[in-house]
């Protein structure tokens, strides 16, 4: 297990280390995916669809477009004013569902490796 600074996610090695972390959401997984290969890959959550959409902005699709600088010359930061939750939420209607879960609670899960 991996914990991020800029934005609220974890990334773990497999479920059963997910399962030591979150028992309820490692839970979750299995009801909606059953058993399967998945189970044994790496596993990214997020904690809202605020951090995911940042983590999209700083280091995922937009992560070109270099909004992670920390010093914009003066110039304000515009993931200030960037509106993450709708951002988080318009990402999640476009995801490929089978890599991506949004939770009951609202947490993202991503595997590399896909839910089959």
């Amino acid at each position: 297990m991996q914990k991020m600074e800029e934005y609220a996610s974890t990334w773990y090695d497999d479920l059963n280390d997910l399962k030591q972390d979150n028992p309820s959401l490692a839970e979750e997984l299995v009801e909606e995916f059953g058993d399967g290969e998945w189970q044994e890959n790496q596993l990214f959550v997020y904690e809202s669809l605020e951090d995911y959409a940042y983590y999209e902005l700083t280091e995922g699709w937009y992560a070109d477009k270099h909004l992670d600088q920390k010093d914009y010359n003066g110039a304000p930061n515009p993931i200030d004013f960037i509106d993450l939750k709708a951002l988080g939420l318009q990402l999640s209607r476009t995801w490929d569902e089978s890599m991506h879960y949004l939770t009951r609670d609202n947490w993202i899960v991503e595997t590399n490796y896909g839910w089959n």
